[in-house]
């Protein structure tokens, strides 16, 4: 099976910016016969958008239906699998939540992470921590899903592993100069403890906050960095063989964007 990471420039915004970035690589993915497509952490408003409202609750209930919504129609147009990472409010307890949805081939929404380890800092504050872990069931496969700091927990690997995952897919906001060290060391012990492969999707892309330049896409597997990206914004582009749960060669293709 044919994977894209969207290594992308997203963390600024504006959301009108970011899905018009996401649609491109969404596109350009789906064109060369990407199946399963994954984007980095909050990328369709941005890691950095609530950092304006340091001092204030967010007024704005986040809503990302109408932003989804053509996301949506482009998977089923293409027939592709998107891991769309965004901010979300649930309609039942107006809970705000760091999420990555899955959408299925025919638009549908397969089911969502939540974060579970969002920090307290400005640019999570806004969060509320996620309290499920579940794989998600993808066609015929199972994916666990692990938002950025969810991977520094191997035991959240692990117990994605006990529930049937088949592959561990983690969307970052992490450079590797962030907080806890390199993250390439997280990355390595959750694929190592929990017998699985990650595919991690970062960003490109310097704030003011966070410089993420240098900040590594990556396919982990037996506790081994196997492929690894980090530069200009690109489509990365890997042959999967779940069977033996590992890339087919040992560099990704690279779209640039």
């Amino acid at each position: 099976m044919k994977v894209a990471l969207l290594h992308v420039d997203v963390s600024g915004g504006p959301e009108s910016r970011n899905l018009e970035i996401l649609s491109q690589g969404i596109r350009l993915a789906a064109e060369v016969g990407a199946s399963w497509i994954v984007t980095p952490e909050t990328a369709v408003q941005g890691y950095f958008f609530a950092c304006e409202r340091e001092t204030t609750p967010i007024e704005v209930p986040i809503q990302p239906s109408i932003a989804v919504e053509p996301i949506q129609k482009l998977a089923a147009e293409k027939q592709v699998t998107v891991f769309l990472c965004c901010a979300e409010q649930d309609e039942e307890s107006s809970k705000h939540y760091n999420s990555c949805l899955v959408i299925g081939p025919d638009g549908s929404i397969l089911g969502r992470h939540r974060k579970k380890q969002a920090h307290g800092g400005v640019s999570e504050g806004w969060a509320d921590k996620g309290e499920q872990l579940e794989p998600i069931i993808c066609g015929d496969r199972k994916a666990g899903i692990l938002i950025c700091a969810d991977s520094w927990y191997e035991e959240n690997a692990v117990a994605l592993a006990d529930k049937g995952a088949d592959i561990i897919v983690v969307p970052a906001a992490w450079p590797p100069n962030g907080c806890g060290g390199p993250p390439e060391n997280a990355w390595k012990k959750a694929s190592a403890v929990s017998k699985r492969a990650l595919w991690v999707c970062n960003q490109t892309g310097k704030q003011e906050r966070l410089d993420f330049t240098h900040a590594q896409s990556a396919v982990v597997v037996d506790g081994e960095m196997q492929l690894e990206y980090s530069g200009e914004p690109a489509v990365l582009l890997f042959e999967w063989d779940f069977k033996k749960q590992c890339a087919w060669v040992n560099e990704f293709a690279v779209l640039t964007l």
